[in-house]
């Protein structure tokens, strides 16, 4: 028996990505903003993620933020009355270009969610090439406080939603504690690849191997 009646049709799983989109920073706050205050509070959150990446959560300051941007400091206070808010906002955008990325590999029109699957798998690993930094600093941060941990498990949670979904679509027959083993599993596969992918030597012949398998190795996660 199933414990979730998510969505388990590309119609349903699609319009649960649109939401998420929606949802994010650049676009729900800028509904109440003119043009213009649109415009600010992207430039905003694209300096806070490239000094985010650069310094991690302790380095960043709404000072070095302001300074990023080409803004004054009050502009930024504006907008984000605090660093922790600031921080949250960075992070809720940098994780929804995924929902961006998903969406259009939905318009691919591939049906079959277990290839679509396997390619949501395979992007965030050769992705995880240019943006494992930002990885690592997200890890950082939630080992920081406990409230730093809810957010970032917060986070995680939509994007773990959506595989879920997927699973469920690959895996009609499984258990609903069986699909959640699998979606822990595929995380865990693609989480470590990009660990290694940060830390491991440029160029490494096991990494570059692993990676090669990835598809196949999931695949045989996926219809265990």
């Amino acid at each position: 028996m199933r414990g979730d009646e998510g969505p388990t049709t590309g119609a349903a799983i699609r319009a649960h990505l649109a939401e998420l989109n929606e949802a994010r920073p650049s676009v729900a706050r800028a509904a109440a903003l003119s043009s213009k205050g649109a415009r600010t509070l992207a430039q905003i959150l694209e300096a806070a993620r490239r000094v985010f990446l650069r310094e991690g959560h302790a380095g960043l300051s709404m000072r070095k933020v302001a300074d990023e941007a080409g803004l004054a400091l009050g502009n930024v206070n504006y907008y984000f009355d605090s660093k922790r808010a600031l921080l949250e906002a960075t992070l809720r955008e940098a994780l929804a270009d995924y929902v961006e990325t998903h969406l259009r590999q939905f318009d691919k029109g591939r049906d079959d969610p277990i290839d679509l699957l396997l390619d949501v798998l395979v992007f965030y690993v050769a992705n995880g090439r240019e943006t494992y930094p930002l990885f690592f600093q997200m890890w950082g941060y939630a080992a920081s406080d406990e409230a730093a941990r809810d957010l970032i498990r917060e986070l995680y949670r939509p994007i773990g939603r959506f595989i879920y979904y997927l699973v469920r679509a690959a895996r009609p027959d499984a258990t609903d504690s069986r699909v959640r083993e699998i979606v822990l599993q595929l995380f865990s596969l693609e989480e470590g690849m990009k660990l290694f992918i940060g830390i491991g030597p440029e160029g490494d012949a096991a990494l570059q191997s692993a990676e090669s398998q990835l598809r196949e190795i999931a695949k045989t996660i996926i219809l265990s």
